[in-house]
């Protein structure tokens, strides 16, 4: 490991030393009157984004002078009743960046290893602010869900290093938002991809993800932080690569076979981008910990929340929310940037983000006035020989509506395209019908079971996607309609029973509209909501609570298990693109599968050599099914 050789730099701080407080009696003065508006700190994109990226040092620049200066506490250290308290300092920090100085443990500790990207950023100011600025709605919700889960403060400054905190980010492998998640990643973390959402670029629910994915890393690679990054950058498999490399080369100086070598041991075996990318967020650290030594002037951040969450079960236009909320369409986007149509996604539960200023009076707004759920969209594919004025008639709307909904400049509209259309609300049940009637047309399909029986044929079979249903001791409507997210009424019409007719053992019910549903055990985990829950198995708060005879405003405990019908298959894979280094054994520990159980999934024998780009399916029974 490389030693530290330069006289003008500080050393690592001593925590056990007195001096907790770390600000003079002026600068709490001056923070508790709000006037603290000089703060500094650093922030950096990742070189696979484009705009304000691609930053590599091309030489080793001299290296920044800093000191810290120490002082002790007085009496006169005095926190107003009225302020939040810090249990560590005792002082309420206004700015956010305040709030963060002097807890980067990584930071210090691995201090005169980064030493090139001080300087390096130290001379990227106007880069710097731009990052501080993106930074701004996002950070304070970031930092504190990793300190609730006690992971290192520099965890809350990667965003700045993926994507420059811009939400929209996209890389030339596909990775998107402010963690940079890749498909075959966000498939795993439950992060939805569809033709409405991209979880990727939710901001919530992305860091979530990102910070499960990080725990998770943290612990196959022995409790090592950097290691755990390292692997979040380049793939766990390039990380235990290059720690086989390096035991190959100094197997006389290690020893032993199970010998784990550090970040900085391996650093030279793992991939170019990799090699700087720890240390990129360590000197991030670093220039925040010192800003005033960096002369670096950003964005003050306040240390307080900046958007509210609101959860909605029903779809709603987002041009309506932007209005009935004050809330400019620009803010909106850039707290909703998963939403990529106008309107949210058809089937909820999903959430809203909104400026805290805002989003108390919205949420009375639509709950003494539920108009503005009163208009539905569909989704339209644009065929051959339609027209705009076509599809307004066949969705009894206007065409200026769907111009208008679309951000369309004139009606003119090509086949292949997809358009959203706005379905008045005293229209909604004649569309409905119209579409419904065109879908019976089609080609009708049962689902074959291996027991069915002459009984199927005197039930009504005309339900698009139904399924054949074999009574077993314990059924009823009530709770048949429960399994299968449809109601009572549509099975007992779709096979012409009355409610007071008692159900046989083996008889065939056909249930209507149903998709394919899987019963399945999940145990409550810390920090775990019915919302989340209900949000993660695309199924309602109210039917868990069906489900499993609880109030849906219950307050659940981590531990408690819970039964969910949900339309996910237990069969179901995700795809991942093979990288260097990766083997079965590596990518079957990282996603929590067996390598034999990885092996039989795709075909391979436990002796297959993988080949970068090859595409393998990791089955999800072990992580849908915890």
């Amino acid at each position: 490991m490389a030693q530290n050789t330069e006289t003008d730099l500080i050393s690592t701080p001593n925590r056990s030393q007195p001096g907790l407080f770390r600000l003079s009696l002026m600068t709490l003065g001056l923070m508790a009157l709000g006037l603290n508006t000089l703060v500094l700190t650093g922030c950096v994109s990742n070189s696979s984004i484009q705009s304000d990226s691609g930053l590599t040092p091309s030489a080793k620049p001299q290296v920044i002078s800093n000191s810290r200066p120490i002082q002790t506490p007085t009496t006169a250290d005095v926190t107003p009743d009225n302020l939040r308290v810090d249990l560590q300092t005792h002082v309420y920090h206004p700015i956010i960046w305040d709030e963060m100085r002097y807890k980067f443990d990584l930071a210090d500790e691995n201090f005169g290893h980064y030493s090139d990207y001080l300087a390096f950023y130290g001379e990227r100011k106007t880069h710097l602010k731009r990052v501080s600025e993106r930074a701004k709605p996002y950070l304070h919700y970031i930092l504190n869900e990793v300190k609730k889960r006690k992971m290192p403060y520099e965890i809350a400054l990667l965003p700045a290093v993926e994507s420059g905190f811009r939400p929209f980010a996209r890389s030339h492998q596909k990775a998107v938002g402010l963690w940079q998640f890749i498909p075959s990643t966000a498939n795993i973390y439950d992060l939805d991809q569809t033709w409405w959402y991209d979880g990727r670029k939710d901001v919530v629910e992305s860091t979530r993800a990102a910070l499960d994915y990080l725990q998770k890393l943290y612990k196959l690679n022995n409790n090592d932080w950097l290691l755990a990054l390292a692997s979040y950058n380049a793939g766990l498999g390039n990380v235990y690569r290059a720690q086989k490399k390096y035991r190959k080369k100094h197997k006389d100086q290690t020893g032993i076979k199970e010998y784990l070598p550090n970040f900085w041991e391996i650093k030279e075996f793992l991939p170019q981008e990799t090699q700087g990318y720890v240390p990129k967020l360590l000197a991030v650290a670093h220039i925040i910990e010192y800003s005033e030594r960096f002369n670096i002037e950003l964005e003050p951040i306040a240390n307080r929340p900046y958007f509210s969450q609101i959860a909605l079960n029903k779809q709603v236009s987002l041009g309506q929310v932007a209005k009935l909320s004050a809330t400019s369409a620009e803010v909106l986007a850039s707290l909703n940037p998963g939403y990529h149509q106008p309107a949210t996604p058809p089937n909820g539960p999903y959430h809203l983000l909104l400026p805290v200023d805002k989003a108390e009076a919205f949420e009375e707004h639509i709950e003494n006035n539920q108009e503005i759920f009163n208009i539905q969209w569909q989704k339209h594919k644009i065929r051959q020989g339609d027209s705009l004025s076509v599809i307004a008639k066949k969705y009894k709307t206007s065409s200026k509506a769907i111009q208008r909904l679309n951000g369309m400049k004139n009606a003119n509209i090509r086949a292949g395209k997809t358009l959203l259309i706005p379905i008045p609300a005293d229209k909604i049940a004649q569309v409905k019908a119209q579409l419904a009637q065109a879908e019976q047309q089609k080609p009708y399909k049962v689902n074959k079971t291996p027991n069915k029986t002459t009984q199927a044929k005197s039930v009504d079979t005309t339900a698009a996607n139904s399924h054949l249903h074999k009574v077993k001791s314990g059924d009823s409507l009530w709770l048949l309609a429960k399994q299968y997210n449809v109601s009572s009424q549509q099975i007992a019409k779709a096979n012409k029973l009355s409610f007071k007719t008692p159900l046989k053992l083996g008889q065939n019910l056909v249930i209507p509209g149903y998709e394919a549903t899987t019963k399945i055990q999940h145990t409550l985990k810390t920090g775990e909501s019915l919302w989340l829950v209900a949000k993660r198995y695309k199924v309602t708060t109210q039917d868990i609570a069906a489900w499993n005879n609880i109030s849906a405003k219950k307050v659940l405990q981590p531990g408690m298990k819970l039964t969910i019908w949900t339309k996910e298959t237990p069969n179901k894979s995700v795809k991942y693109v093979v990288k260097n280094g990766d083997n079965l054994w590596n990518i079957a520990k990282a996603n929590q599968v067996s390598a034999q159980q990885l092996a039989l999934h795709n075909n391979l024998s436990l002796k297959s050599l993988l080949k970068p780009g090859q595409i393998i399916k990791i089955p999800l029974t072990s992580a849908k099914n915890t």
